[in-house]
Order: structure tokens, then sequence, then C-alpha cells
């Protein structure tokens, strides 16, 4: 890189790509860098993804985001894949931990989701990026279900509620925004009160905005309600009435993602860990507070009704998952 002379480097922690290693590097005059390179082929392809993100991603886009991206400074070739060289975006990574308490952040996270999902679609369809309709959605989510199903793995008890949201003509009635697509709490960096940045856009496309909210059902009764309140005041349109039952309904599947990533990298320890997980989840799902993702002739929710949704939905907190 003309102009950068490296004077010291650390190891860059992020959960954000599986199979990739990261270092920050700092100039003498103080600017860091960002340099990932894939182990595998499938680590080098999420890579290729983020640099076609980050090239949709202009000048023009950064300037309406209320938070820092990371700006591609150079894509090299190394051996069959590719290194990755972007800029630094301070911040820490998000914890639950970190929402309790924490009406301000709330507020920010609400803010930055609803800044994606304003959006023009044409970001990421004129880049190229995959757009999905509502009923690819439910595709998808089908699909999952139904090779989980083969495995012999998937608990009863889940199949039969999954299948019964996905077959609800009613959920999947929404508009699809440009979505993050593979929106975490280690996505989202903060400072004080507020989201510093953005990190992992390798998923970005148009898609369902529930995808990039379905960390939210994880997080505490006062964090989830905060973060909703915030970004139902800025999204210029009326938040689909069935944006959380479906957030939820991605939580939960995202385990059987789990599963079938562990056996498509044939790793027993994944494997276990989904599992682990099925029997956590089933137990949450047959207990008294057990209740459909959302009942059959369900009546369009207002706001209020939503709210009240958010407090009582379980939560359920997954040891791991992973993207589309």
């Amino acid at each position: 890189m003309d102009g950068f002379s490296p004077a010291a480097s650390r190891d860059y922690a992020s959960e954000i790509h599986d199979d990739v290693d990261a270092a920050v590097i700092e100039d003498h005059s103080g600017v860091c860098i960002v340099v990932e390179v894939p182990r595998t082929g499938s680590a080098d392809a999420e890579l290729r993804a983020e640099a076609r993100a980050l090239d949709a991603i202009t000048a023009g886009v950064r300037s309406v985001l209320p938070f820092e991206v990371p700006a591609k400074i150079q894509q090299a070739k190394v051996g069959d894949g590719i290194a990755l060289i972007s800029s630094f975006v301070p911040g820490i990574p998000l914890t639950s931990a970190m929402l309790r308490g924490r009406a301000s952040l709330c507020v920010s996270i609400g803010q930055a989701t609803a800044a994606i999902h304003e959006l023009p679609t044409s970001v990421a369809t004129s880049a190229g990026l995959p757009s999905m309709s509502a009923m690819d959605a439910r595709l998808q989510i089908r699909e999952v279900v139904a090779r989980a199903r083969q495995t012999n793995m998937l608990p009863a008890p889940l199949a039969v509620r999954w299948e019964a949201a996905i077959d609800n003509d009613g959920l999947w009635q929404f508009e699809p925004v440009v979505v993050h697509g593979s929106f975490t709490a280690d996505a989202l960096l903060v400072q004080g009160d507020s989201v510093s940045g953005v990190i992992g856009w390798h998923a970005l496309r148009v898609g369902d905005p529930a995808r990039d909210l379905n960390w939210l059902v994880n997080a505490d009764d006062d964090a989830r309600t905060g973060v909703y309140d915030a970004y139902a005041g800025i999204r210029l349109q009326s938040v689909d009435p069935n944006l959380m039952h479906r957030a939820n309904l991605y939580n939960e599947i995202d385990v059987a993602r789990w599963l079938l990533h562990g056996i498509d990298k044939k790793s027993p320890a994944i494997v276990d860990d989904a599992i682990a997980m099925f029997d956590q989840l089933v137990t949450i799902v047959v207990s008294d507070r057990d209740e459909p993702i959302i009942e059959p002739d369900a009546d369009v929710l207002d706001v209020n009704q939503v709210e009240d949704l958010l407090d009582e939905t379980p939560v359920y907190r997954p040891l791991g998952t992973i993207s589309d």
C-alpha cells in the first residue's frame, strides 16, 4: 500500500467470519487497517462477498448512516483466495450485558438498524447483490426445516411449531428492504452509549427486515422494547406487525442452521452443540409458556400490542448461530 508504513500489529478479535485470520496493522502516523485472510474456501467466498458489499456502500450511502462502516482499501490475491484490506472501525463489540439499564444505547441500536432498512433497495440491486422477496424468504426457511428434518435430529415439537409458522400466510406479508443480513451483537461496535460502527457486511442484500432483529429476541424485556420503539420511530413506513414474530422464528431456526453447518463441516462438536440447543429450546416451547410463533388467525397488531409481544417472548439464548 502506497504511503503506509507498518509500525505495529495485533490480532483482530472478531466473531464475524469463521476460518479467517485477521490482524489490525498500525502505521507510524497512527492509521489502522484490518487485514483478513481466509483459511477455507467458504471463508474466501464470504470475504469476497464482504468486498462486494463494501463497494456497494458508497460515500453517499455512508453519509446517511449514523455509524461508521469499514471502507475497502484493497483486495489482493493470496494463493487461491483473496486478502481483504479495509479501514479499522473503532468500538467494542456489543454484548447482551451492555444493554442492561442503558436506554440510550438501545435507542442508538434501534436507530442504526432502521437507518439500514431505510436505504433505497437500489443500493443492493445496483451492485448485483441478492434480492429476496417475501416468498423467497419463506421458501428458504422451509428448505432449512426440511433439511433439518432429514437429519432425524430435529425434535418433533420444533418441526411442528416451525412448519405451522411457515404455513401461515399472514406471517409472510412484508415489504423487503435493504438488510445487513448477518446482524448479530458482534456486528455492532459501541462507544459509550452509541453505535460507533457496524461490521460484517458479507450478507448485505434486499430481504426480510426481521432477519436483522432476530438477535434482539435474546435481550431482556426493557432492551427489546427500547430497541424496537426507536426502530419503529425512525422507519418512514409503518412497521410490519408480524416483524417480531418472524424475528423469533429466525432466532429459533438458526439452531437448525447451526446443526446443518456442523454436518456440512463434519464437525461433531458443532452438531453436539446444536443438539444441546434443541434440548434447551424444546424445554421452553413445551413448558407452560408454550405458544405458537403466531396464532393461525391472528389479527393485525398495533404498536402497543407489538410491545406486549416483546415483553412476553420467552428468552432463548443460543450458544452459536450462523448467517444465511
